[in-house]
């Protein structure tokens, strides 16, 4: 690859997708492509993240002091030593208590259901594992510039926001060394709040709807409100690594980045089931914005070619206010199909006989997402939900793959 072409003044961002469970292929991918940049000279310094990709990101930089190569493998002895039971409560006593809820919502008592699955765990893994004070520090000292989540603001009854028709704010919670002046993107409801990040920033830009429990942030104050995860409007926080100032931006990704060919007639007697219809919402919202955000870049970069040298920037300039500019991307991802056909490998082997005991909540898991379906959705669905040791482990090698052959492509505009 070469890394070290280019103006000295680069800014390298790196931009990492929500995913879930699949942040344990972010890990793998970041532990191959970190480390190798800088053997190159090249440290990256802004770090933008949503839901699964914001723990990455905040972990990564509360350990970016460490040298690339120890902030690694940490990262990866987190990931390689993480289950459900870090993640969630038993499901079988919570299920008694969200059936309880939702019943005595459904007679018109109490508040209804909050989510399916209990993460007082994850809290207190966060507690265990994300040191926000170093964090703090490796900015304010310039260890890293800037590091940034993105979370998804929940209207509340008392606002004029009718939930459904365009409901909603993006929040990045960002914290800078210096101030930018970036001010979000007012056409896709993006804010941005300047702030040390905490744990309860992270959780709130993790907080998977449905799934899990909303998370209220207290801090700074004017912020204060309920969240959910950021991936629910901006999954790829492409448009505010570029408004920080970068010009190299990498992005980890754990859905393919590219759209499909278009397929031949579907002769299937079967219609779609609920996992097929539910894996397809859950891509539209995770990866279309994403695929459509690197091709706007990549159309950028084409008319800036074709600008007079003379004045490549004359006239031109972003919804930042700063001039159009050159982005050289790498970019790294999963083959389509490839993480789903791991977690259903996983599942199978790790769920026959005595696993159905010694590994009860993921074999419930997997069996109410059977009650959806048995074709293609429910393996996709399986790939985000699925907190094995296993499939991480697994997952950890197919993401280190996957960079490695990105940074052979090495950066491109």
């Amino acid at each position: 690859m070469n890394a070290r072409s280019g103006p000295r003044n680069d800014r390298v961002a790196i931009v990492l997708t929500g995913a879930a469970a699949r942040g344990a292929f972010q890990a793998g991918a970041l532990a191959e492509l970190i480390p190798a940049l800088s053997r190159d000279g090249i440290t990256p310094s802004i770090w933008l993240g949503t839901s699964a990709g914001a723990i990455n990101a905040a972990l990564w930089c509360s350990k970016a002091h460490l040298g690339a190569e120890r902030a690694a493998q940490e990262l990866l002895d987190i990931w390689s030593h993480m289950g459900d039971g870090n993640v969630y409560r038993p499901l079988v006593p919570f299920a008694l208590e969200t059936a309880l809820q939702y019943a005595a919502g459904f007679l018109g008592r109490g508040h209804g259901t909050t989510s399916l699955l209990d993460t007082q765990p994850m809290m207190r893994t966060t507690d265990d594992l994300m040191d926000t004070d170093q964090l703090a520090e490796n900015v304010t000292t310039g260890v890293v510039d800037a590091v940034g989540v993105v979370a998804s603001r929940v209207p509340t009854n008392a606002e004029d926001t009718v939930v459904g028709a365009a409901s909603g704010r993006s929040v990045l919670f960002l914290h800078e060394r210096e101030a930018s002046g970036y001010v979000g993107d007012p056409g896709r409801a993006l804010d941005v709040v300047r702030t040390p990040l905490d744990k309860e920033h992270v959780l709130a830009s993790s907080a998977i709807p449905v799934a899990f429990r909303p998370v209220q942030v207290t801090t700074p104050t004017q912020a204060t409100a309920w969240y959910v995860d950021g991936g629910v409007r901006l999954n790829a926080p492409l448009q505010p690594a570029i408004g920080l100032g970068a010009t190299r931006i990498v992005v980890v990704a754990a859905t393919a980045i590219t759209y499909s060919q278009p397929p031949g007639p579907d002769l299937s007697s079967e219609g779609p089931d609920i996992a097929d219809a539910s894996a397809e919402l859950l891509h539209a919202v995770l990866a279309d914005r994403m695929v459509e955000d690197l091709q706007t870049l990549t159309r950028v970069n084409d008319l800036l070619r074709q600008a007079p040298l003379t004045h490549p920037t004359k006239g031109t300039s972003s919804t930042a206010r700063q001039p159009y500019r050159p982005i050289e991307v790498v970019a790294v991802s999963p083959q389509a199909g490839e993480l789903p056909a791991l977690a259903s490998t996983v599942y199978e082997h790790k769920t026959r006989g005595l696993g159905r005991l010694t590994d009860m909540d993921n074999w419930l898991v997997g069996k109410f997402i059977r009650g959806a379906g048995d074709r293609a959705g429910r393996r996709e669905l399986l790939s985000y939900i699925l907190f094995d040791k296993e499939y991480f482990a697994r997952s950890i090698e197919l993401g280190r793959t996957a960079a490695a052959q990105a940074l052979r492509t090495g950066f491109q505009t």
